[in-house]
């Protein structure tokens, strides 16, 4: 579905219920009940998608703070920028309190509660998202060399420029563009204004009794339902590309397929005369000799590709020797498993170490062969390294309920990968140290993986590079679960 289509079917849905309210519950002015119940359903579906999955609105979360980090960093706002990280580490309480604020809002927009509490709520909430989404737009003129805030080196707009490159603002239901997600949140500013002068003018459903009633029904089921899907279980309702039942393995053929398809135009401008000639890339490279670069500029536009490029275009398995292992788990042979780790938590702390260090010089005898060596010293020196802890309430997750699945899979002799992201080699190795065993294992980019599977560990049974389905941790999951899906 695209935005224009949500918004029309949104507002329809306002414009019934305004003339119904108006006609029979005789509201003071049918135009703001329009406005209410248009910004209340648009903040309740906005929030109930992103209430699925309130991880990939912390995902997201952590882009926009690493952003701002940055930023503030090689800036005037230097003293504020070590606030970012520690807002990085509460990443899903902010997840959580947004989503929640924001289906709230349209609750209470759509009953009328509470009406000046709630225009200024709705107006502050729309600047903060006008903010960000403006920020994120922005970088569009930012070249990488360049801070934001050096406004006179900013350049043309290039969508690579941006470091968040989707808001988040509809979770992974609609992908918006974060210009289009700006002009959106522009546009919302207009009802924000006219709620704060016609708050006294809003409908209001029910009685006061009824309507504080649903409101704190539903405040507290949807704090609960937010931390159902981020601590107990994989979203209800999965628009991630990665969901149960995708063929991963025909979608990403068919997307690195219309992506080496998409039609490249060259666009060459004389340096003497200004004229532009445009040619297909096939057409240019025939006739390239007659445009030397001395005389001519270059730049390219890209074409559409047919089929929308998504996440699995970037689907990536690396073995530990850099070897790539994704077309042979992808073209693997009936069942198989993967085990998913994003990130492995831990603790770092610095310890010193005595190491000795011997110093050679020659010696003064005269020989014939080669020169002899003689020790000269034996010198100690204290060096500082760094100390990895793995968490141990991450290494028992696994130990208690990956460990066993994989023994028990490969009695069944259905072969299975362990896949880390965000550790090196070494650190893969020691966590198999701590794990006790060793096992197959390999690593690929921890947002790939975030994208896949929400749960760390997760548990993904595969077929025929086809996602069968996927189990959260915290489920408790075991061989007798998982082997009825593996027949």
């Amino acid at each position: 579905m695209s935005l224009i289509t949500l918004l029309i079917v949104i507002a329809i849905f306002a414009a019934v219920a305004a003339a119904a309210t108006y006609f029979f519950h005789k509201s003071r002015n049918i135009f703001i009940s329009l406005l209410q119940y248009f910004c209340g359903f648009l903040f309740i579906v906005s929030g109930f998608v992103k209430a699925v999955d309130p991880l990939g609105t912390a995902f997201k979360m952590e882009d926009y703070f690493a952003q701002f980090e940055f930023v503030a960093r090689e800036s005037f706002l230097s003293p504020i920028a070590s606030v970012f990280p520690f807002m990085a580490h509460y990443s899903l309480a902010f997840s959580i309190f947004t989503i929640v604020l924001e289906i709230m809002l349209g609750i209470m927009l759509v009953l009328g509660s509470r009406p000046k509490f709630t225009a200024w709520t709705f107006f502050l909430l729309i600047i903060f998202f006008t903010i960000l989404t403006g920020f994120t737009y922005l970088t569009g003129y930012v070249p990488d060399d360049v801070n934001f805030f050096e406004f006179t080196k900013w350049g043309a707009y290039e969508a690579s420029n941006m470091k968040v490159t989707d808001c988040g603002c509809f979770g992974d239901f609609i992908k918006l563009e974060p210009r289009i997600s700006f002009f959106k949140d522009i546009f919302l500013l207009i009802p924000a204004i006219i709620f704060l002068f016609k708050f006294r003018d809003f409908h209001r459903l029910f009685t006061p009794i009824v309507r504080t009633t649903i409101n704190f029904t539903a405040l507290a089921g949807l704090f609960i339902f937010c931390l159902y899907n981020s601590f107990w279980a994989e979203p209800i309702v999965d628009f991630r590309p990665f969901k149960n039942g995708t063929n991963v393995r025909d979608i990403r053929a068919a997307e690195m397929k219309a992506s080496n398809e998409v039609p490249v135009t060259m666009i060459i401008k004389s340096k003497k005369d200004g004229k532009v000639t445009r040619l297909s890339q096939d057409e240019y490279m025939k006739r390239f000799k007659e445009f030397p670069k001395e005389d001519f500029e270059f730049s390219q536009e890209v074409g559409e590709s047919e089929i929308p490029k998504t996440k699995i275009s970037d689907f990536t398995i690396m073995g530990l020797d850099n070897d790539d292992m994704t077309e042979s788990i992808l073209d693997e042979k009936g069942y198989s498993l993967m085990f998913i780790a994003y990130h492995v938590p831990y603790t770092e702390s610095s310890q010193q170490v005595t190491m000795r260090d011997t110093i050679y010089n020659k010696s003064d005898s005269t020989s014939t062969n080669n020169d002899s060596m003689t020790i000269k010293n034996i010198q100690s020196k204290i060096e500082n390294i760094s100390i990895k802890e793995w968490d141990p309430a991450w290494v028992n997750k696994f130990k208690d309920y990956i460990l066993p699945i994989m023994e028990s899979a490969q009695k069944e002799d259905i072969k299975s990968i362990t896949v880390f992201g965000g550790v090196g080699n070494d650190d893969i190795r020691d966590i198999e140290r701590v794990l006790g065993k060793e096992f197959s294992v390999a690593e690929a980019d921890d947002k790939l993986l975030k994208t896949m599977i929400r749960s760390n560990p997760g548990i993904i049974l595969w077929k025929d590079g086809r996602i069968v389905r996927k189990w959260h941790v915290a489920s408790k999951p075991t061989w007798a679960k998982i082997k009825p899906y593996a027949k």
